[in-house]
């Protein structure tokens, strides 16, 4: 296979490059691709294939890849799907080292074209062909120029060269970025539409792309993430060449409702876990596909930053409310100058409403009072972040309150301005000095929020002290996919996790004599595997007060899990001291099928699924993540200390969920836990009930 170098020459700066497909008819994709690659000044070899052509426009055409003279770098494969595995064979015997497949109807299309698809990997990979897409619009280089894609949108007269990258999971929004773009006064390095990406992945594009000189910036579309290890590494490693990585993702309105196995699931679901994983791994996520073009000039060049507040400058009323009003339904605080800022402008005689909203007024708009304001707020430390918000003139007369924005070019606070009126020639001006133009308040918003709340990678957490390979083994050897409640207290106490007094019994006259050890009151549980949530099935009763009493609560729990579950075993019961505290939460784990290993904390008990509140991590956590965690679930504000009430022992409850997250270790063994709920005291913190998923091998 192609070393990585040698894979980017073949893709970016191929020296031939063969059409497979190509034609020179009509204005269908195969006719257009020799067109585009002369057109943008390919200077390579053009080599059309097609049996049923001598020539395509002035280019002899060979029937086959391995007729035509070599080497080969790339090829483009614009054949029907049945007929791709044979021309990856010829493909592979010409020695082409890349071939992009613009064929559709592979994995996307259901069971045969996975079949189909497979088929073609095992020819590509005997052959040491490397394969993008398929279903994909091709690659684009704009520096030197190969653009080795049939998308209509390359008849644009003249494609820029530039310094962003982009890699998208959807082949035609590759020509959303080119258009938009152009329209933009933005210009690309590289762009690569990856398709299946059943070879050629987005990590090894985006390692491609740290390497390149000409890449300052990489934006992304994605579906899924399918390699997260991978992708992982190549972010941390962007971050380290102070190369910004900014995703759109989609998926965000997910049901998770194939996450039946534990609440956990249905909490955290799969892009709350996502974006766990892009604040891990410095990663910015925009939630506008807008916002990935105003995003280029707001993080190219810069570092994340501390303060998270933002100071909003307005020549209009309306459109700075706008502003403010989005920037705090997303977390963010519009910030007034500080008082002896006020006063310095005064003094120099300008004028101005200082507020949330800084108000320049109609009177104030005029460019020596603008640039002083914008001074002293880039100069104050109460910002972390700059906003102007120009009315009218932005549209006739920029040069009153958005062209004083050159002066902070460079500056480490992120900028741009929010361009209320559409105002298209001041947005091109804005770009071409590098300054972002937001072009609405919403996708202002949204930017600000991307950048303001990106973090540099944090540390890997590392093993703990327990003896991980001990649990691994004590799990493999249980039988079934869910360990009962009594096999879950076993693996919670090998992690170290402090759980409720607890005894087990089979038979009730057993649990007569035992309950002696637990005292009254006491809570008493079916012991289950089929039963996962024994509140649903009638299999917990609570506040058992005497003898009588427990033995009718056991009948009942029997006669409800039949009625609930006919074909449930039941392996016996468990009494345990019912417990009391100041509040109950969940702590689970999962591995999430996109990001892997995550942990989540919510409110707990039976109204663990009912509110949205929840903090998700990357697992394993250190302690201090978890009291993070604990700190952003609104419904624990009462254990916080709040107005007065007794504050819980969150440190206790942070141990819990850093012990919990050590599973992160042994996800070979173990796909879902949970503990639910974990009641959180005065003093301590303890387990009440478990459940644990094992992998299916």
């Amino acid at each position: 296979m192609p070393r990585k170098a040698s894979l980017a020459d073949a893709l970016f700066r191929p020296r031939s490059v063969a059409l497979i497909g190509a034609s020179d008819e009509g204005r269908r994709h195969h006719a257009m691709a020799p067109l585009y690659l002369e057109k943008h000044g390919y200077k390579g070899r053009i080599i059309p294939v097609n049996p049923k052509r001598k020539k395509v426009y002035d280019h002899k055409c060979y029937d086959k890849v391995s007729d035509a003279p070599g080497p080969i770098d790339h090829a483009l494969v614009m054949t029907p799907a049945r007929t791709v595995p044979a021309v990856i064979q010829d493909c592979a015997k010409a020695k082409v080292r890349v071939a992009t497949i613009f064929s559709a109807n592979f994995a996307e299309a259901g069971s045969d074209g996975i079949r189909l698809q497979d088929e073609m990997m095992q020819i590509a990979k005997k052959g040491n062909v490397r394969i993008v897409g398929p279903n994909c619009m091709g690659v684009y280089c704009m520096d030197p120029p190969a653009i080795i894609s049939p998308n209509r949108i390359m008849q644009i007269p003249k494609i820029e060269k530039g310094n962003i990258g982009v890699i998208s999971q959807s082949g035609s929004l590759t020509g959303t970025f080119v258009s938009r773009g152009q329209h933009r006064g933005l210009a690309f390095s590289k762009i690569v539409s990856i398709g299946n990406e059943c070879d050629v992945s987005v990590s090894e594009i985006t390692e491609i792309m740290i390497d390149d000189p000409k890449t300052k910036i990489i934006l992304m579309f994605l579906e899924t993430i399918r390699n997260y290890k991978a992708f992982a590494a190549a972010a941390r490693r962007a971050f380290s060449k102070h190369i910004p990585i900014v995703v759109y993702k989609i998926g965000r309105s997910e049901a998770a409702a194939e996450f039946t196995a534990s609440h956990t699931g249905a909490i955290a679901g799969t892009d709350s876990a996502v974006d766990a994983f892009f604040k891990q791994h410095g990663i910015i996520r925009v939630r506008h596909f807008e916002s990935l073009f105003e995003m280029t000039f707001l993080a190219m060049g810069r570092r994340p930053v501390k303060n998270k507040n933002i100071a909003v400058i307005a020549s209009t009323g309306g459109g700075g409310g706008m502003v403010v009003d989005n920037l705090g339904v997303n977390g963010l605080s519009p910030t007034p100058l500080p008082k002896d800022a006020e006063r310095r402008i005064f003094q120099a005689g300008g004028t101005f409403s200082n507020g949330p909203l800084i108000d320049v007024t109609l009177a104030g708009a005029y460019p020596e009072n603008v640039k002083q304001i914008l001074r002293e707020a880039f100069n104050a430390r109460n910002n972390g972040a700059v906003i102007m918000t120009p009315g009218s003139s932005a549209e006739f007369n920029p040069e009153r309150t958005v062209t004083p924005l050159k002066e902070f070019l460079g500056h480490h606070k992120p900028f741009g301005a929010a361009l209320i009126p559409e105002a298209a020639d001041t947005a091109r001006l804005m770009s071409s000095l590098k300054i972002p133009a937001f072009k609405s308040p919403e996708s202002c918003a949204d930017a600000m929020r991307g950048f303001l709340e990106w973090e540099a990678p944090k540390a890997l957490p590392k093993r703990t002290s327990v003896d991980l390979s001990r649990i691994s083994k004590t799990i493999n050897h249980i039988e079934g996919s869910i360990l009962d409640e009594k096999e879950c207290q076993r693996i919670f106490k090998m992690l170290g996790i402090r759980q409720v007094k607890s005894v087990f019994c089979t038979t009730v006259s057993q649990a007569l004599s035992k309950s002696k050890a637990i005292g009254f009151p006491l809570v008493v549980k079916v012991v289950s595997a089929d039963i996962p949530h024994k509140t649903e099935a009638g299999g917990i009763e609570l506040e058992i007060k005497s003898l009588s009493s427990l033995d009718a609560a056991i009948k009942r729990i029997k006669n409800n899990v039949h009625r609930a579950s006919p074909t449930a075993k039941i392996n016996g019961f468990l009494l345990q001291r019912m417990e009391t505290g100041l509040a109950e939460i969940l702590v689970g784990f999962r591995v999430d099928d996109i990001v892997g290993p995550t942990v989540v904390v919510s409110s707990g008990g039976i109204m663990a699924e009912i509110y949205n509140d929840a903090a998700v991590r990357l697992a394993p956590v250190t302690k201090k993540t978890a009291l993070e965690m604990l700190q952003e679930v609104k419904g624990l504000a009462p254990v916080r200390g709040y107005r007065g009430l007794p504050k819980g022992d969150l440190e206790a409850v942070a141990t819990i969920i850093h012990k919990l997250s050590q599973l992160a270790f042994l996800i070979d063994t173990i796909t879902d836990a949970e503990i639910n709920p974990v009641i959180i005291k005065k003093r301590g913190a303890v387990a009440v009930d478990g459940l644990i998923v094992k992998k299916i091998r």
